[in-house]
């Protein structure tokens, strides 16, 4: 059940004095961050290396970046909750580091969380509703964070970037409207506004399986198993039309409603799939892309090709921002002339544009 408290002071969020240890944050300099500092490796949770963790990527730790020395930062400073990227399977909360220290340097108060992944090698075929619950986890701890930072926080921004950015919507979503994914998350902080650096928004949709899978080398055996772990279905989910229904409950444009919060996002194009070349649909057995269209009924002629920003489909960007202003979500958006998750760091403009809207909304 959703318990979102609606008041904006920090005693709301106040936890009881014996429900957990006070949190001691031990910040050290950043090379090149002038003043600001970060603290590594905090627990935000009992599954640690050894203790539930097979490795430290999927252990509920979290790095925390902040613009001064405790007890020098204001207390109203901007604090984001990162989520990293890996394409639900890898990845760690190391990255994006450059922009974590940028943010420092400019007043934000960053936390980078690792998260259970889709990986048997890391630890365990995690599904999107643990990747979901451990990003819940991290929000009840955020009072700890702010305690322990001498900072206030009523309300906080969640983005990400890639499969990072994916989840970060669907968990802000889902707190407009949890009865569609009903996972019984706590969101015991508001969001105040979700970014998402080239997140898939459209996860069921046939353009988003071409340029995935086409990013894969064709593999649909691998990427169709995976999305099974994903949507909870497991590996040997069976009939790839349940698996596509599945799969669109954990698409963010299905959870877009006039609640959600102001959404802020970046996706990049740098070229085009052609939907005549082939996939390999099993053993020796090879299909042009263009039969997704009917594999995913979808209903809709294939087109000749599918942009790209060499991961994810453009077509992403634009239905992600068409449901918003039909809901009339206050949103912030550009797409760039750059590859996946490549925007911030080669569309320099685009840093300053973040950090405002970001501030905008956590006025």
């Amino acid at each position: 059940m959703k318990t979102t408290c609606r008041l904006a002071c920090f005693a709301c969020f106040a936890l009881p004095a014996a429900a957990e240890p006070q949190l001691t944050l031990k910040p050290v300099k950043m090379p090149h961050g002038g003043n600001s500092l970060v603290c590594k490796d905090i627990a935000y949770g009992p599954r640690q290396l050894g203790k539930g963790a097979a490795h430290p990527d999927v252990a509920q730790t979290y790095d925390l970046y902040l613009p001064a020395e405790i007890g020098k930062i204001p207390e109203d400073a901007p604090f984001l909750l990162y989520v990293h990227g890996g394409a639900w399977i890898g990845g760690n909360k190391n990255w994006p580091m450059p922009l974590f220290v940028a943010m420092a340097k400019n007043g934000f108060v960053v936390a980078s969380m690792n998260y259970a992944l889709c990986n048997n090698d890391r630890g365990g075929d995690h599904a999107f509703a643990d990747m979901l619950r451990d990003i819940d986890a991290m929000v009840s701890h955020i009072p700890q964070v702010a305690a322990a930072a001498g900072i206030k926080i009523s309300k906080f921004a969640i983005g990400g970037s890639s499969a990072g950015g994916h989840l970060a919507l669907l968990y802000a979503y889902d707190g407009a409207n949890p009865s569609v994914l009903d996972l019984g998350l706590k969101h015991d902080v508001p969001v105040a506004c979700v970014f998402s650096d080239c997140g898939p928004s459209d996860i069921s949709s046939p353009e988003f399986g071409v340029t995935g899978m086409n990013a894969n080398k064709g593999d649909f055996p691998t990427w169709t198993a995976n999305f099974g772990v994903l949507s909870g279905l497991g590996r040997k989910y069976g009939d790839f039309s349940k698996l596509v229904k599945e799969i669109a409950r954990y698409s963010p444009i299905n959870l877009v409603s006039a609640n959600c919060p102001p959404t802020i996002c970046v996706y990049g194009d740098t070229g085009v799939v052609p939907t005549s070349k082939k996939f390999t649909y099993a053993a020796g057995k090879k299909r042009p892309y263009s039969d997704l269209w009917k594999m995913m009924d979808s209903g809709v002629t294939p087109p000749k090709s599918v942009g790209t920003d060499g991961i994810v489909a453009v077509q992403n960007y634009d239905v992600l921002t068409n449901r918003l202003a039909a809901a009339n979500v206050p949103y912030a958006a550009r797409i760039e002339q750059a590859p996946h998750c490549q925007i911030l760091y080669r569309k320099l403009a685009t840093v300053p544009w973040l950090f405002d809207n970001i501030r905008k909304y956590l006025k």
